[in-house]
């Protein structure tokens, strides 16, 4: 009979999950800002810092469940999670855009989200977990 715990997890099985939340939080603040940007609410001027914030909160998310679901290396779990959050964004901008990479940006953004999700992977890794069946005594 096979228990169901979460030992010997696949990096899949850690990564995937981290990254898949830390990429919808992003799309999703995104879209956010782009009614907004339309709405008139905010200035086109902003959306480049604006951009830089919506990937700082998915990637430190993504290292927020990454670091909560990995049983050791947390900080290493979380700075993956937010490196894969970064290259799937590049990988769809590369695909979908017509303008050339701009290589100073890029590496901006990638260390954006590399110290967001190291942020998100330490508040991960220092919050306890909630004990289970704490109300049966031994």
């Amino acid at each position: 009979m096979m228990r169901k715990t979460n030992e010997g997890r696949t990096p899949v099985g850690i990564l995937l999950p981290a990254a898949a939340t830390g990429l919808l939080t992003t799309l999703l603040l995104m879209l956010i800002g782009a009614i907004l940007v339309h709405r008139g609410t905010l200035s086109e001027s902003v959306i480049a810092p604006c951009a830089w914030a919506f990937l700082a909160a998915g990637s430190a998310f993504a290292g927020l469940i990454a670091s909560k679901q990995a049983e050791a290396s947390k900080l290493l779990w979380a700075l993956g999670a937010g490196a894969a959050v970064f290259l799937i964004l590049l990988a769809a901008g590369v695909l979908l855009g017509a303008r050339p990479v701009d290589i100073v940006r890029t590496v901006v953004s990638l260390l954006c989200a590399l110290a967001a999700s190291a942020i998100g992977g330490l508040a991960g890794a220092n919050m306890r977990k909630k004990k289970r069946y704490s109300h049966i005594k031994k």
